[in-house]
């Protein structure tokens, strides 16, 4: 029930009623605020009315109520009587037995106080106590270990490793007593420790590099042990690397050394892995021993002592390795150094591989080589070589499948990316970037020479441009091959660039892929306007075919004018050597763009004509008319006139032209304006009585 209803049950209402009967129930009820709520719900006779009938059941249930708890109300009163000196009675009976409770509990309180100060008192004789223990055990182990410490030199060699044990055991009991005591210790105890713990470290030291210079593996393995329970992990792995592995590297990592060497670089880097096998060998085997598993700080002598020191001296010592101005010696000596990483890592562990790529000498290493400095060499040497061959005209070559020397060159400047000598994998994305670059510099350079418009004053204006259309054609034949050629190329890429999702350089590939397909608009665009622009210079002569026919009773044409021939050899030849090259399909798209282009111009020509004969006859007539109102009695002979010849003459040229267009496998009905034409020109010779 929620919090603002009391809680009280009130009897059922009737269905149909206006209202909640648990609105009379809450701690917040207001007559106001009911019928506010209700105004909405029903009008106020309605309210009144569910408002009464709900009283009558509420006076039915108080009588029920009454009726059955009767006897209850009666005996109410009688039980009642007397009650009063019954609680006067026992007034006096509970007040001592509140004075008792109070004084119980007065006494408990002072107890627990006395107590609470004797356990105080207490607490501090135990601390006091435990600080007077831990410094009795300070001094003890003072003079412990200074008795072990003055006789360890004078012992065995086995001696010397266990007392060396005990020393560190009695060294970490008076590091802990002398911090438990700290407060009380003097000075002079505190000095003494100080001097006992770097006797402790020194002796150490000295037993760790007489094992190790003796070849002593299982008693170096102890020492090692011992310090790292000092927690000299750290401390020791630097006094290793400078007094073990910085002597072994001096005469090896050095500008005299790298001169000398005819291996190179890689003849230094193989003498520094030689160590791991030979000098270094037992400091390699007892550090990575599974008796020091155990520890939270573990030695890492291939990453802290090791690889450390030698980069370190690397750059320092051999700073001219770095060096990019010779793109050809950068190379060599950047894969001869990770090369170099990679067989390290051979002798490291999983943990260890990580630690050390996580490390700073690790990452100095990496940035010390300037590969953005190489890459751009290299674009320069690839790239600006290749935009060199890139000339206004394609310049024909015939090699590696390519018929342009612009296309090989493309395919070479791409291959030379990843080629051994100049691909370098952390620059993998830069070289596939390049890649992609140059081929979208090679569609560029074919759209733009498709496009070019070459001026029209240099050639005969009936002549066609022959070398642009063999070089679009060479281009188009160019771009075929480059397409089918590039999947070899991605094959290569795949094998180069270490990346688990192969998928994404395939994707970026379709993009230069959607590129050069689109060379092939540009292509069909540049033969076809040639051609067209030739042709069309053809087809205008329809304009003429008047001017063959009128006043020269010439006989009824049978064949189609020489324009007609021009055109039909000029495709015919074009069709033969274009067929030689190209595939059908790409042919069959350059005829029918070419005979859309045509058809629509050949149309409103031979409209032209035709329009121009009917106006022509049309003055005729009215001169006729004129003439034979002025005399009637001359009458011109019937019989086929100049403008029917030219009607006939149009129809012969385009049921040629449409001969044409078949003979080149065109289906005529597709192509623009075609049906219009051979309509128009039926229809103007239907009429025409030929004998």
């Amino acid at each position: 029930m929620e919090n603002n209803i009391m809680e009280f049950t009130l009897p059922p209402a009737p269905r149909g009623l206006c209202f909640d009967r648990n609105d009379f129930v809450k701690t917040n009820f207001s007559v106001d605020n009911f019928l506010a709520e209700h105004q909405n719900v029903a009008s106020l006779e309605t309210m009144r009315d569910d408002l009464g009938v709900y009283l009558k059941v509420l006076r039915l249930a108080m009588i029920e109520l009454i009726n059955k708890d009767y006897a209850n109300f009666v005996n109410l009163c009688a039980t009642l009587i007397g009650f009063d000196k019954a609680i006067v009675k026992i007034q006096v009976p509970l007040g001592q037995l509140n004075d008792e409770v109070v004084s119980v509990k007065q006494c408990l309180e002072d107890a627990m106080k006395e107590l609470s100060m004797w356990m105080s008192q207490r607490h501090g004789l135990q601390k006091k106590k435990q600080l007077l223990k831990h410094y009795s055990q300070t001094i003890n182990c003072l003079k412990t270990l200074d008795n072990i410490l003055q006789n360890i030199s004078s012992k065995k060699k086995q001696e010397q490793v266990a007392l060396a044990d005990r020393a560190a055991m009695q060294y970490n009991q008076l590091k802990f007593s002398i911090a438990k005591c700290d407060s009380i210790t003097k000075p002079e105890h505190k000095v003494k420790y100080k001097e006992l713990g770097d006797k402790l470290i020194q002796t150490l030291n000295e037993l760790l590099f007489k094992f190790y210079n003796n070849n002593d593996e299982e008693n170096l393995l102890k020492t090692l042990i011992t310090l790292a329970s000092l927690d000299r992990v750290r401390e020791s792995e630097m006094l290793i690397r400078k007094q073990a592995v910085a002597p072994l590297l001096q005469d090896i990592i050095n500008e005299p050394t790298l001169q000398k060497s005819k291996e190179g670089l890689q003849g230094i880097y193989e003498r520094i892995l030689s160590l791991l096998d030979t000098k270094l060998k037992l400091l390699l085997t007892v550090t990575q021993h599974s008796k020091l598993s155990f520890l939270v700080k573990k030695y890492r002598f291939l990453v802290n002592c090791f690889w450390c020191e030698v980069e370190s001296r690397l750059e320092v010592n051999l700073a001219s390795i770095f060096a990019p101005g010779n793109p050809q010696i950068f190379y060599r000596r950047y894969s001869e150094s990770i090369h170099f990483l990679r067989k390290l890592e051979e002798y490291c562990s999983a943990d260890d591989i990580k630690l050390m790529r996580d490390s700073a000498e690790y990452k100095s290493f990496q940035r010390r080589w300037n590969l953005p400095v190489y890459f751009q060499i290299r674009f320069q040497e690839i790239a600006g070589s290749y935009e060199a061959v890139l000339q206004k005209s394609p310049t024909v070559e015939h090699n590696n499948d390519f018929v342009l020397r612009e296309t090989h060159k493309c395919w070479n400047a791409v291959h030379e990316c990843w080629t051994e000598g100049v691909y370098i994998e952390a620059l993998a994305h830069k070289f596939w970037k390049l890649t992609l670059q140059m081929l979208s510099r090679y569609a560029t350079w074919a759209n733009a020479y498709c496009t070019q418009r070459i001026p029209s004053q240099k050639f005969e204006p009936t002549n066609v441009n022959k070398n642009l259309i063999d070089n679009s054609i060479n281009i188009y034949v160019d771009v075929q091959t480059l397409l089918r050629k590039l999947p070899q190329l991605l094959e290569l890429v795949q094998t180069k660039i270490p990346i688990d999702n192969k998928d994404l350089l395939g994707q970026s590939l379709r993009s230069s892929e959607t590129v050069l397909e689109g060379t092939k608009e540009k292509v069909k665009e540049c033969i076809v306007n040639e051609l067209y622009d030739n042709f069309n210079v053809h087809l205008k002569q329809v304009s003429d075919i008047p001017r063959l026919y009128r006043k020269t009773n010439r006989s009824v044409p049978t064949k189609p004018c020489t324009y007609i021939d021009v055109v039909s050899n000029a495709l015919n030849e074009f069709n033969q050597e274009a067929s030689k090259k190209l595939d059908n399909v790409f042919t069959m798209e350059l005829f029918e763009s070419l005979f859309n282009v045509m058809t629509v111009s050949y149309y409103k020509y031979v409209e032209d004509v035709l329009t121009s004969v009917q106006k022509t006859e049309e003055s005729l007539r009215r001169l006729k008319q004129i003439r034979e109102m002025s005399s009637p009695q001359s009458s011109d002979s019937a019989g086929m006139t100049d403008g029917d010849k030219i009607r006939l003459q149009l129809n012969v040229d385009v049921v040629s032209y449409g001969a044409l267009a078949r003979s080149l496998r065109l289906n005529v009905n597709s192509v623009h304006k075609f049906s219009q034409l051979s309509t128009m020109v039926t229809e103007a010779v239907k009429n025409i009585d030929i004998k």
